[in-house]
């Protein structure tokens, strides 16, 4: 017998078994003809098997919950604000990438009016489910009226309580709301305590927000205390959001110790000028990430769904030590401590085809450098290969690219010395606050900022230095090889500084060249710093040119990043993987290097 159908199964003659696993009873009613009797011993185990594994990941808790939804409002223009606030419409981007990573059902929809705001509300209700988690960001403008916090959408008429309540949106009651429709866990995120000119028609100063009460097993994150308002930064990304992407990102904490860590990480880079504030009735414990064990189970979303971006990297691993790995034979001092090797099995990575390259390897290939504060560059022969893996949406159709003349590429990511000595000349703008050691590669920089950096070489030594194309980047990534990372099938462990790579309790960027080269000597091609390059963003490479050139079709605000970073997943630091970000914004796991022409 090589098939069979459920109907051919349960056919004949009707009786019941059933089974226990775990907590669980299966019960399963029957009508058997004695022929299919192996064929239903067959699709009883496959359902005892899978009842065991759901048990299994339902004691982790991590599926307790059952399905996690969040609506994330930012209301950034308001007709009658002098100026656009400045921080959260990335704030919220930022936070819909890192809560999509934790298999959240994201809406993020910006500059709301009173009736698209219901609306949405609306939708955002029917979705919620007996047992499942619901979250509630809001970024923009809140008055408190009656004890009671009011976030206004942008057409707001306010001139008075009666017109507050009138036109906003009762934060207790989207609460109430979301309890009412069977929410197990209710999160909040309120960043709206900041002056506003509505509050001041009728008040002589701002009274803040009010504190929430909200129903049983609720979480809220306000950026400053009841009755408090902050002033607004000027950087792209506020600090009580870098704070809780940084805690969104530890494994094994609860909700409520990521919200903590947050109130303290703010306090403390604010000398205590801003100290955010939580309130809980939370009555068991929920967690935004995976647990970081063996057993845990992809939901059926997160298996089928490709992330959209590495650039609010993922979750991390805690590290154990282990023995070193090969120093390179040239570059930046290493370590006696090398990478170390994962504590959980070894990730399992999906086979992509084969990417034949016609490129000639050359290991160990001699620098070159045109002044004493220029990178090393290595000289890559021209070549073809084939380009992309059809593995993502994004990496397909794969096709084949010729690369017609030879360019030289950084040896290693540029580095914090690097770049320093770009800003001492005046010609990069971005002063870094990392006081690490100056081999570690330069991250927290714009794809603009890279362009300054290249712009200064090509002055500086009247070479032509840029950033990468994609093509050329993938096919220097893949440094002659034939398969899915430079290095082999498998992403292994001690190859490259990644989350699936190696473990540790503090997973971070760390100095450049600690890895073995690939078979071109260049380094860190995997993780470590994600790599902007010069491309334009686009969801596939229909219509990319085939010699190697750079794609400035699509969607120019933001820009291709390259090779993953530290905090990535195994399948973002293979050559063939792509994602992206907004050009004009600074993440801390986003660096470059930069390639020459040849004459």
């Amino acid at each position: 017998m090589t098939g069979f159908s459920f109907r051919d199964v349960f056919g004949a003659v009707p009786i019941h078994s059933f089974a226990v696993v775990g907590s669980r009873r299966l019960t399963v009613p029957l009508r058997i003809p004695s022929r299919n009797l192996r064929a239903i011993a067959i699709a009883l185990g496959a359902a005892l098997a899978l009842l065991s594994v759901i048990d299994a990941a339902t004691a982790q808790g991590y599926i307790g919950v059952g399905r996690r939804f969040a609506l994330l409002i930012a209301n950034v223009r308001y007709p009658d604000a002098n100026a656009p606030l400045p921080s959260i419409g990335k704030d919220a981007r930022l936070l819909a990438e890192e809560l999509r990573r934790n298999d959240f059902d994201v809406d993020l929809r910006e500059n709301l009016t009173r009736e698209d705001t219901q609306l949405v509300l609306d939708g955002f209700y029917s979705k919620i489910n007996a047992g499942s988690a619901a979250l509630f960001y809001f970024g923009g403008l809140g008055i408190q009226v009656g004890r009671q916090s009011y976030l206004l959408p942008v057409n707001a008429q306010v001139w008075s309580e009666t017109e507050t309540r009138r036109d906003g949106i009762n934060l207790d009651a989207v609460l109430t709301e979301m309890n009412r429709r069977g929410a197990k866990v209710k999160i909040g995120i309120v960043d709206a305590a900041r002056a506003n000119p509505y509050e001041r028609r009728f008040r002589a100063s701002s009274a803040g927000l009010a504190p929430v009460d909200a129903p049983e097993g609720t979480l809220v994150l306000f950026t400053a205390p009841p009755g408090k308002v902050l002033r607004d930064g000027t950087s792209d990304v506020s600090l009580f959001m870098g704070e809780l992407l940084k805690e969104l990102r530890t494994p094994n904490l609860t909700a409520e110790e990521v919200f903590a860590h947050t109130r303290m990480g703010v306090s403390r880079a604010s000398n205590t000028e801003q100290v955010p504030w939580v309130a809980s009735s939370l009555i068991e414990e929920f967690q935004f990430t995976k647990p970081a064990t063996s057993g845990t189970l992809p939901s059926t979303a997160q298996a089928a769904r490709i992330p959209e971006s590495e650039a609010a990297p993922p979750r991390i691993s805690r590290p154990r030590q282990t023995s070193p790995a090969p120093a390179p034979a040239q570059g930046p001092p290493v370590p006696a401590q090398a990478p170390p090797v994962p504590a959980q099995p070894p990730t399992v990575v999906a086979a992509i085809p084969p990417v034949p390259a016609v490129v000639p390897k050359q290991r160990g290939a001699e620098p070159i450098r045109d002044c004493e504060d220029c990178p090393e560059m290595v000289v890559l022969p021209a070549g073809s290969f084939e380009m992309g893996s059809a593995s993502t949406p994004f990496d397909r159709p794969v096709r084949r690219v010729t690369i017609a003349k030879p360019f030289a590429m950084a040896r290693y990511e540029i580095t914090l010395d690097e770049w320093n000595r770009c800003v001492e000349a005046g010609a990069c703008k971005y002063r870094s606050t990392d006081a690490g050691p100056g081999h570690k590669p330069i991250t927290n920089v714009s794809w603009y900022d890279a362009k300054e950096y290249a712009a200064w070489l090509t002055a500086k030594t009247h070479q032509t230095y840029r950033l990468p194309t994609e093509a050329e980047w993938e096919y220097a990534a893949h440094g002659g090889a034939n398969s899915a990372f430079a290095w082999g099938q498998q992403v292994g462990a001690g190859k490259a500084n990644c989350r699936d790579c190696r473990s540790g309790t503090n997973p971070q960027i760390v100095e450049a060249g600690q890895f073995p080269p690939n078979g071109f000597g260049l380094f860190d091609m995997a993780g470590n710093a994600a790599e902007w390059v010069e491309d334009c963003w686009s969801d596939d490479y229909r219509g990319a040119p085939q010699d190697g050139s750079a794609s400035l079709r699509g969607n120019c605000g933001q820009r291709v990043l390259r090779g993953g970073s530290f905090d990535s997943s195994a399948a973002y630091v293979k050559p063939s993987a792509r994602f992206r970000y907004d050009a004009d914004v600074r993440y801390y796991a986003n660096g470059f290097r930069v390639v020459r022409a040849m004459p």
